[in-house]
């Protein structure tokens, strides 16, 4: 039931799980860091601000495992040397997905220590036990991570020989299911979860055409569930299946597959409304013009601005968790990315090449991969979005768009998209928009940047050290 008092943000709170044999028990413990007895002083913070913002609500003690403690690699047999898994699957074979988890959503979810992910045990490690398929894709997945995207070699296709097995039996296990199992089983959220493994790992890959086809099997699998508001059901595995789809599109500059199908047609998601989440903050922080883009360009298109807008107040209340100790909630997270984001896609097209429209259309893109999405992190990139800014911002002189404006355009770019091989003229413009908005140092900088779009979080520690090598 969702907790709604202020002053606090509000919060979506699970149920505890049903009581599972003793084993499972201590195994989910132990997966979310919370052996009996255990304490940690991050996350007794956000406890509290749970507790301040509802504090009639219940204990949620699966909320997020990267603010606990890495369990000790010691620990590992103990957590799961009683635990029967499928598909004969020793318990030494699961500690990889033990090891990667205190890890996955720091690595996987950039706002992660904002972010209350509830039903965790429920959609994510009791499956583990009772769907072979989804044991496989979990092992397979953060054996590839440990493999390949540590040392660096995200792109490579190859598998490692304890990576490799688990791959081929995920795929065996899923055409067996399709093939003779029934309904409940080929649409369960199980078996989504292991599809959008194999999609994120040929996307990772360099695989395309294999990725986008697993997405669109997710649609159909979406679509006979009964549409978008049946997959809320499990919001962080759609939220992961989205940012699946959006990543694919973003890197080819394809279409994505959800919420466009001409033949069975989805409205996009509603614009949520951050409005009650934006009053908690003072008035010094948030007024009614702080977030329009008409503050910032002459006349902008009506659908752009409203973009503009939603990831304009989702920064907004983002720095405020964020500096308040407190979490929102993953339908949040879902309803602005997915709202945004498509949109902004669906504009591909609408608005000439040369166009203050388009590259602003791109630079909130730019910002909300960074913002939303995980493949940056590991090692993958946005090659169609990066070459299609750049050449944006190629023609920005004749734009005449406000020198702030661009500066934050090239300091996102530079943040999400860009890498080295830019900086022969990303520097040079960057510095030249810098000395026109009279800016003389990182602090008002960062106050400008924030009279925009900015979240502290994600870009200060990056922003500031451009900032710093240019005016040095």
């Amino acid at each position: 039931m969702p907790a709604t008092k202020p002053p606090g943000l509000h919060f979506v709170v699970s149920t505890d799980i049903g009581k599972p044999d003793p084993n499972l028990r201590k195994f989910i413990r132990s997966h979310a860091g919370q052996e009996p007895g255990q304490t940690h002083p991050h996350r007794a913070r956000k406890r509290k601000g749970v507790q301040d913002a509802s504090p009639n609500s219940p204990s949620h003690p699966e909320s997020d495992a990267s603010l606990l403690p890495v369990i000790a690699l010691s620990q590992f047999g103990s957590a799961v040397s009683g635990i029967s898994f499928p598909d004969g699957v020793e318990p030494r074979e699961v500690e990889v997905v033990l090891r990667f988890s205190p890890i996955a959503k720091r690595v996987l979810f950039a706002l992660e220590s904002c972010i209350l992910f509830e039903r965790r045990a429920e959609d994510w490690v009791a499956p583990l036990v009772a769907d072979a398929a989804f044991l496989h894709t979990m092992i397979f997945m953060a054996q590839y991570y440990f493999d390949t995207v540590v040392p660096g070699h995200s792109r490579s296709p190859q598998l490692s020989q304890k990576a490799l097995p688990h791959f081929l039996r995920t795929v065996k296990l899923l055409r067996d299911r399709f093939d003779h199992g029934d309904d409940q089983a080929r649409l369960s959220f199980p078996t989504a979860a292991a599809i959008m493994g194999l999609a994120g790992h040929a996307h990772m890959t360099g695989d395309s055409k294999s990725a986008r086809n697993h997405i669109s099997g997710l649609s159909k699998i979406a679509r006979l569930k009964g549409g978008v508001a049946a997959m809320r059901c499990n919001t962080k595995l759609f939220v992961d299946i989205l940012r699946a789809d959006l990543g694919i599109a973003l890197h080819s500059g394809g279409k994505p597959v959800f919420f466009n199908d001409a033949q069975f047609p989805e409205p996009f998601l509603p614009y949520p409304d951050l409005a009650p989440l934006l009053n908690l903050q003072t008035p010094a922080r948030w007024y009614p013009t702080r977030h329009s883009l008409a503050s910032h360009l002459a006349s902008p298109d009506a659908s752009l601005a409203q973009a503009w807008r939603a990831l304009s107040e989702f920064s907004a209340v983002i720095n405020f968790a964020a500096d308040s100790g407190q979490l929102i909630t993953t339908d949040h997270l879902l309803d602005t990315m997915g709202s945004a984001m498509y949109r902004l896609l669906d504009m591909q097209g609408g608005f000439a090449a040369g166009s203050s429209d388009e590259v602003v259309r791109l630079g909130l893109l730019a910002f909300a991969s960074s913002t939303f999405l995980q493949w940056k992190y590991l090692g993958g990139s946005y090659a169609h979005l990066s070459a299609a800014l750049r050449e944006a911002l190629a023609r920005v002189t004749v734009l005449q768009l406000p020198p702030k404006v661009v500066v934050w355009l090239v300091m996102v770019g530079a943040a999400s998209v860009f890498g080295e091989a830019d900086d022969g003229w990303l520097r040079p413009m960057l510095l030249l928009n810098i000395r026109l908005c009279d800016v003389c140092s990182w602090s008002e900088m960062r106050d400008m940047l924030d009279s925009l779009m900015w979240i502290g979080m994600l870009y200060d520690k990056a922003g500031k050290r451009l900032y710093d090598s240019i005016v040095s």
